[in-house]
């Protein structure tokens, strides 16, 4: 999982080790002519291998919205450079109108570089899912402060040996793209199938409804342990018999044990969206082991699940079991 990075001081840190990280492994400067419709950046001081460049400077002054700049491209003849992409990041906190962020990866505590995925270039047709799509690129959930998440895709990490690699891709990824586009291939009849698809997918995945995150007075991320709590309940009112016992692990959300072997599995998700149900079904067949375990898992009544996710479940044998929150309690229903 990805935690947003907010507090100033981290992304200072990150922000510096990016650009000790590139400068090491662009190790010559040239001055070139930074241009993009409409403007210019001349004489700048680029980092280089060879082929690609790297560009990194404040731009906070007299500006409504201050940020720190990141341009990638690619090296051509002549004294200018055009720019491929701006990962350019905030100073502190979250701003989803700044397209680059840093994030941590809370498994092995390393910070990367992270891009919305909106692009620029002047051209009808170069946009994000268009991006996402033609070049096959993933899209993660970052976790921030507030519970929310937003989508974003991996650039490179901060630190590391052949750490500008993936982010070599991501530029090349942009520059065949935006050629694509102006060559029309982005338009065809499977291009845009595809691109339909993809965000198909990431609305549900995200938790989305019409391309738009699921509004949800009720927090139910923090609400989890209440409905967990719940579950336990309603299952003791169900009666136990003798040698069975409620238990329940740091690994799985509730169970049922006879004796030493675990014959019921209940895992609760917060939402019906992709990724939570992806997970669900992760963590009950690799807790339950015995193929006698009934397995359940259970997420809120009025989330729509997808078709294809209903039959994974009816497929893997476990059975779904609702809730609904109001202010004051849980209902299993």
């Amino acid at each position: 999982m990805f935690i947003l990075i907010e507090d100033r001081a981290e992304i200072r840190k990150a922000q510096s080790d990016l650009e000790a990280t590139i400068r090491r492994e662009f190790p010559t400067t040239e001055i070139r002519d930074i241009g993009w419709q409409g403007g210019r950046q001349p004489q700048a001081k680029v980092c280089t291998d060879g082929i690609y460049w790297f560009w990194s400077s404040d731009h906070k002054n007299t500006v409504p919205n201050p940020r720190r700049l990141n341009w990638f491209g690619r090296m051509g003849d002549g004294r200018g450079v055009a720019i491929a992409v701006e990962v350019n990041t905030s100073y502190a906190g979250r701003n989803d109108s700044i397209a680059g962020f840093f994030a941590r990866n809370t498994k092995n505590g390393r910070t990367y570089l992270f891009h919305s995925g909106r692009v620029g270039g002047g051209a009808e047709g170069v946009k994000k899912d268009a991006l996402v799509a033609w070049s096959d690129l993933e899209l993660q959930p970052i976790y921030a402060s507030d519970g929310s998440h937003k989508e974003g895709i991996l650039v490179m990490p901060v630190t590391g040996r052949g750490a500008v690699r993936p982010a070599i891709a991501y530029i090349q990824a942009i520059i065949e793209f935006k050629a694509a586009v102006r060559n029309g291939d982005t338009k065809t009849g499977k291009a845009l199938r595809k691109e339909r698809r993809l965000r198909e997918y990431f609305d549900e995945f995200f938790g989305r409804k019409k391309g738009k995150a699921v509004a949800r007075e009720i927090d139910y991320v923090s609400r989890h342990g209440e409905v967990v709590k719940a579950l336990h309940h309603w299952r003791k009112r169900k009666g136990l018999v003798a040698g069975q016992r409620v238990v329940k692990t740091a690994l799985l959300d509730l169970g049922i044990s006879q004796g030493t072997e675990l014959i019921e599995a209940y895992e609760v998700k917060t939402s019906a969206a992709r990724g939570d149900i992806y997970t669900g079904i992760g963590q009950l067949t690799v807790h339950a082991k015995s193929r006698n375990c009934s397995r359940t898992l259970v997420i809120p009544a009025d989330d729509a699940l997808a078709p294809d996710l209903a039959a994974a479940l009816e497929r893997n044998n476990i059975h779904l079991k609702l809730y609904r929150l109001t202010e004051t309690q849980v209902t299993l229903v």
